[in-house]
């Protein structure tokens, strides 16, 4: 997030930063040093050779944890961190497809309109012969999201919904 930030405050153009409120309690390393990450480049936070797992935010943590569970099935998962989503980073994207025949799109927004349908696009419009089994997407329930947090994490996609959908393509 902080390279991100900087990288975003910099640019010449606007630019919308997001953050998810309920990364707020988490604690991760944050580098002292002053540094920046660039804007629409994705970061491949594990590689894989089966399946390609795509997320962004609090997303990429149930996309990983999703990942290890896979792996217990001799399932190697590929996770990206999409980090922007305009530009969207889909040339990583298409190479990590061409890899694994297989993708799943993670979101917490509604499936409806959301980043899972410009990539499933991006993928059926360029790496389609690559695909051995439908690309597939999981976002939250079509419902307003509700505020009690023991009901909102049923509304979100966790790992065990994202390792559900990742064996069907298998």
């Amino acid at each position: 997030a902080k390279g991100l930030m900087k990288s975003s405050i910099r640019d010449p153009n606007p630019v919308i930063f997001l953050e998810n409120e309920l990364l707020y309690n988490e604690v991760f390393e944050v580098p002292d040093i002053d540094y920046t990450i660039p804007l629409g480049i994705a970061s491949i936070k594990r590689s894989g050779t089966d399946i390609t797992i795509t997320s962004f935010s609090r997303g990429v943590r149930a996309a990983m944890e999703a990942a290890e569970l896979l792996d217990k099935n001799n399932i190697s998962a590929e996770v990206i961190d999409l980090r922007t989503l305009r530009p969207l980073d889909t040339e990583t994207i298409i190479n990590s497809v061409k890899k694994t025949n297989r993708i799943v799109s993670v979101e917490e927004g509604w499936m409806s309109s959301g980043v899972g349908a410009e990539i499933i696009s991006s993928i059926t419009s360029s790496a389609f012969d690559y695909l051995d089994a439908p690309p597939e997407r999981i976002a939250a329930l079509d419902i307003p999201l509700p505020y009690a947090s023991n009901l909102e994490k049923l509304c979100i996609p966790d790992k065990e919904n994202i390792y559900n959908l990742c064996m069907t393509l298998f």
